[in-house]
């Protein structure tokens, strides 16, 4: 029994490459055409000298044993972009190596996993350059990658898996929170679309001395460096620091529809992790909840870069489920908890007025100590259905059915800006830089 396993283990790891299973057919039109024993002979023949060939393309292909392969991945992968991934081989014998690589990424993550004809010279190391996009947060598994060495001939190969399987943890989009530092550092946030705001007037730090201009207000004339210099001189102002931001993310039964190639919610913890990197970067204090029908996770506002990790590890385990938000209960959670005025930044969806009306209830136990900020994304779906081209009574149906979608949803959103609350709806890959964007907005403006 142990000669039999032994026999089919190395069976399996031979492979037997297309181009010998077509040379290996040529003598069939002889045997089939002529008559007599010499054509069998010839067949016959020709598939034993194929075999040597073969057999000898096994012997010649680099072994297992003199080939190291290592695999690179990103501590945290981000979801929704191409991560990198890097399989380095080297190939520690004397002989070139011809080889075919597959990477064996977690099902669903989109991206090549095939490399053709690598070839390792003697002695050399190169680096395969891959790149997989997850579909969605959580934690996965990269498997074994498969490995084929070729013989110089191509006639057969020797085959064998790299124990390489390890864990792989999607995260939300780390990618855009590392561009925006780096556009920080090098003061390119203008190129993401991120404006940098200043203005003067109530609720702001003084930061410097320019000279007047028309339209500034007479109120911001430093009159004591008017004087020495001898002609009108402002005060600038920037944000206030160290203000409180809370990021309230809805993980209801709405949250899971799709917005191209992620969920609602995907696109909102992307954008919470994005406003809440940019909110510690600017001092202040940023707090997390997350919540469906009961209060999944609560973290208090704090500031600095531990507060964005705690941030970014809740964000990383927000799951959606298929129930009704309770607005109330999550709402009455966070106002227990929150003394001082903060602006409460809501990712969630508003569908129909009677919903709105619920979520306005809700909101109104904030104010006046809280400033709530309603963001939802927009449906291009059923926009173009409701702006598209009617020929049939089916497309003026389904047309009338989503113009009164969307007029449900902006009577909602108009009836919650009309109570007080500041609203953002946007497309769905907007929706980060827009959302960074009217949290500065709302610090340059001093409604804090």
């Amino acid at each position: 029994m142990s000669l039999v396993r032994d026999t089919a283990a190395a069976l399996r790891r031979i492979h037997v490459t297309p181009r010998t299973a077509l040379l290996a057919v040529v003598p069939v039109p002889v045997v089939v055409w002529l008559p007599g024993p010499w054509p069998w002979v010839a067949a016959l023949s020709w598939l034993a000298v194929l075999a040597g060939l073969a057999v000898a393309d096994y012997r010649a292909a680099v072994p297992a044993e003199r080939l190291a392969i290592g695999r690179s991945l990103p501590v945290k992968l981000s979801i929704g972009v191409a991560n990198p991934a890097t399989l380095s081989i080297t190939n520690g014998s004397q002989e070139s190596a011809l080889l075919d690589v597959r990477e064996t990424p977690p099902p669903g993550f989109a991206g090549e996993r095939l490399r053709r004809g690598v070839r390792v010279g003697p002695m050399r190391r190169v680096e395969l350059d891959l790149a997989f996009t997850p579909p969605s947060r959580g934690s996965f598994a990269f498997g074994d990658p498969g490995v084929r060495s070729y013989g110089p001939r191509r006639l057969a190969a020797r085959r064998f898996d790299v124990p390489l399987a390890g864990p792989a943890d999607v995260y939300p989009d780390v990618t855009a929170v590392r561009a925006a530092a780096l556009a920080a550092r090098k003061g390119q946030l203008r190129e993401l679309g991120i404006k940098t705001l200043r203005t003067s007037g109530a609720g702001t730090e003084f930061e410097s001395l320019r000279d007047y201009a028309d339209g500034d207000d007479f109120r911001d004339i430093d009159w004591k460096a008017t004087a020495r210099r001898g002609a009108p001189v402002v005060r600038r102002f920037q944000p206030e620091r160290s203000q409180t931001v809370v990021l309230a993310v809805d993980t209801g039964r709405m949250m899971q529809g799709r917005a191209g190639a992620l969920s609602k919610l995907d696109r909102a913890v992307n954008a919470a992790l994005l406003l809440a990197f940019m909110g510690t970067r600017a001092g202040d204090q940023i707090g997390l909840l997350v919540f469906g029908r009961d209060v999944d996770a609560y973290l208090p506002p704090r500031r600095g870069h531990r507060a964005f990790l705690a941030i970014l590890d809740e964000l990383h385990r927000a799951e959606g489920r298929l129930e009704e938000p309770d607005y109330a209960r999550a709402l009455r959670y966070l106002a227990a908890r929150m003394p001082k005025r903060s602006l409460v930044v809501l990712f969630t969806d508003v569908v129909g007025a009677e919903p709105s009306r619920r979520l306005l209830d809700t909101l109104r136990g904030l104010f006046p100590r809280h400033l709530p900020l309603v963001v939802t994304q927009r449906n291009r779906d059923i926009e173009g259905l409701a702006r598209g081209p009617v020929r049939t009574e089916a497309e003026a149906y389904r047309a009338a059915v989503a113009e009164g979608v969307l007029r449900d949803k902006a009577d909602a959103l108009a009836l919650l800006s009309s109570r007080g609350s500041l609203v953002l709806d946007v497309l769905p890959e907007r929706l980060s830089v827009a959302s960074v964007n009217r949290y500065l907005e709302v610090k340059a403006r001093g409604l804090l």
